[in-house]
């Protein structure tokens, strides 16, 4: 009997000196409910618990994020951001208090579906599109973006359409111009120029055959959607020319796109 208490008692120690470890190894988990509110005029959210981690976005003053857990090591927290995903933060630049969730969503429409796209924070961007390019003709669009701050982007526009008319491929590029980069909805413009180099069907006129300059300009919009879902819809408009003809045409396209 005393050699089956003496068992049960180890046990039991070992235990209890296990549960601080563990308890160490995944952070302090905190009550639901609370919330962290940047106290600083700016501040970097990173992928974990160090200043050597990789940035993930930026805070600015007044942004509130929901309380994950405190770190193991350091005075960080991990905090949910508005798009679903979790990150660092460190914890000298916030304040902690509990606030409902609707408060926390900063007054957003439906702050659980639609969430501010990634641009603040991005290097990059690639956006794949499909539409139509005139009335009856199939589109696709591959279009990588270097950042060079969130309002601007470089924009490289690689284009194919097929249809009755015959078979257009577009290369292309200019500048890209983002209205409210914060926002879950992102209004934005392009213009830009390049090449184009035509396949017209025989008994269609498309454009001349062989290669011809091009001219676009257009917008459109991008939504912005939790765990990173952006939805971009645009339309531009075509000016095909060389120095016998200008043919004007019209893209209409919807895709997806991520930012890296």
């Amino acid at each position: 009997m005393n050699r089956a208490l003496a068992g049960a008692l180890c046990v039991a120690l070992a235990v209890s000196a296990a549960a601080p470890a563990r308890a160490q190894d995944d952070g302090d988990t905190l009550a639901e409910g609370v919330y962290a509110r940047v106290i600083v005029d700016r501040t970097d959210l990173r992928a974990g618990p160090g200043a050597s981690f990789s940035r993930v976005r930026s805070a600015r003053r007044g942004d509130v994020f929901r309380v994950h857990s405190r770190a193991p090591t350091g005075y960080w927290f991990r905090v949910e951001l508005p798009d679903g995903t979790l990150a660092y933060i460190h914890g000298e630049t916030v304040y902690n208090h509990e606030v409902s969730r609707r408060a926390a969503g900063g007054g957003r429409f439906a702050p659980d579906v639609f969430a501010p796209a990634a641009l603040p924070s991005a290097t990059g961007e690639l956006a794949v599109q499909f539409g139509i390019l005139g009335f009856f003709n199939g589109f696709m669009a591959v279009r990588p973006a270097l950042n060079v701050a969130p309002e601007v982007e470089l924009e490289l526009n690689l284009a194919g359409s097929v249809g009755s008319g015959g078979r257009v491929l577009i290369g292309s590029g200019g500048p890209l111009i983002n209205l409210w980069p914060d926002s879950p909805v992102v209004p934005f413009f392009t213009v830009g120029g390049g090449f184009a180099v035509s396949e017209p069907n025989a008994d269609t006129f498309l454009i001349q055959s062989g290669m011809v300059g091009v001219l676009y300009g257009g917008g459109g919009l991008r939504f912005g959607f939790r765990y990173r879902v952006t939805i971009r819809i645009e339309a531009r408009g075509y000016a095909f020319f060389d120095e016998n003809q200008i043919r004007s045409l019209e893209e209409i396209s919807l895709g997806a796109t991520v930012f890296f």
